[in-house]
């Protein structure tokens, strides 16, 4: 009895891990990795008020992604097209079709603003490092980006998803040792600014109403996640599994933005604009440990771009009709105009999109997903009641 219990116990901590950790792996990305969304979002203005946003985006994480665990076993999604079908309700054959055909092109619209954002983003750091690192002029590292970006779209994308795992844990090994680095040369620093509400207050050039409103929308983001934890949620049995899979998301990310915003803080405010951590790796630790960050951030940024660029050449490529170009042509051209795009937008600067990119898409997503999960709740428990009531029956 002893070990079936432990069987069991063990088996539901790998299933809430496992989707913790897919999600934490998706967050380690280019943005988390160079320190931009700690010295945007946590530590803007200073180390007091960074405990209140990490207890809003642990709030906001946490209750989204569980109501959407449970939203996705209730109604048996596999992707994010049946996700805001079933949302809207529309997910029945016997829909309208005209109301059917418009939630799946808003959201498709809305699905690729995601990934130019996100890549836009990443082309910007790739830039930033390749100028910063190699004095590659922006022009040329931007152009590298891109092609690169194209290439491992066709031919590394799949490969570079096998070993996310061990890309993310290199990042985390990683950002651990410049933290034991930054606590050697700037502990009694750190200390004396957690918990500091007055210390931070005129850094980032902004009030805390107003960082609080632009936080706030980019909390709304984390509504938008139940469409990508649909192609993963498969081994969720319950609704023990679900929340427990989204408590176990939210601790992992925030977990995730303590441990950058810690790096970050002492050296706050020099290091507010461009990439942090890369900053604080060139300026003030070992030459070794710059190094090794460029190299995992590296990877970070060559596993983000060619996934959302997937996403969208993947979905367009069966669109485009022609018998004169290969499927594979096909799917490089889309990359191609893709990044392009991305790589336009990424000329803004990465702070900017990160400030103004994640903004637009939470607004968003407050009228598009944040009021219908609400409106599904009830309709969400009377189905699942259903499902229990009709699985007793039997």
């Amino acid at each position: 009895m002893e070990n079936s219990n432990k069987s069991s116990l063990a088996k539901t901590f790998s299933i809430w891990f496992g989707i913790g950790a897919l999600m934490f792996g998706t967050y380690c990305g280019a943005n988390m990795a160079s320190g931009v969304y700690a010295s945007a979002y946590i530590v803007t203005l200073g180390g007091g008020w960074s405990l209140v946003w990490l207890g809003m985006f642990f709030a906001f994480m946490t209750f989204f992604c569980a109501v959407s665990l449970v939203f996705i076993r209730i109604y048996k999604v596999k992707n994010y097209n049946q996700y805001y079908l079933a949302l809207y309700g529309v997910h029945k054959p016997d829909a309208n079709p005209v109301i059917r055909g418009g939630v799946t092109i808003f959201f498709d619209i809305f699905t690729m603003l995601k990934g130019l954002v996100n890549v836009a983003a990443t082309v910007a750091l790739f830039t930033e490092l390749m100028n910063a690192l190699l004095g590659i002029p922006t022009l040329v590292a931007s152009a590298m980006g891109i092609l690169l970006f194209a290439v491992l779209t066709i031919y590394g994308a799949g490969f570079l998803r096998k070993f996310n795992s061990i890309m993310t844990i290199s990042l985390i090994v990683c950002l651990a040792a410049i933290l034991i680095a930054v606590i050697a040369i700037r502990g009694d620093v750190l200390v004396s600014r957690i918990g500091n509400f007055q210390e931070g207050l005129d850094w980032g050039g902004t009030t805390v109403k107003a960082h609080f409103l632009m936080f706030l929308s980019y909390c709304f983001n984390t509504s938008a996640w139940g469409s990508t934890l649909s192609n993963y949620s498969d081994q969720i049995r319950d609704n023990r599994d679900a929340i427990g899979s989204g408590v176990m998301i939210g601790v992992l990310v925030t977990a995730l933005f303590a441990i950058t915003g810690a790096i970050v803080l002492p050296f706050m405010p020099e290091v507010m604009k461009g990439t942090p951590i890369l900053m604080i790796c060139q300026n003030y630790l070992p030459g070794v440990l710059t190094a090794v960050y460029w190299v995992v951030v590296i990877f970070a940024v060559a596993s983000t771009a060619p996934s959302f660029t997937f996403n969208f050449s993947n979905r367009w490529a069966s669109v485009w009709k022609t018998e004169k170009l290969s499927h594979k042509s096909k799917f490089f051209i889309l990359s191609l105009g893709f990044l392009l795009a991305c790589g336009i937008l990424s000329q803004v600067g990465l702070m900017v999109i990160v400030k103004k990119g994640y903004t637009l898409l939470g607004n968003i997503a407050l009228f598009a997903v944040i009021i219908p999960i609400f409106i599904s709740i009830p309709r969400m428990i009377k189905q699942d009641k259903a499902d229990k009531l009709a699985a007793g029956k039997n």
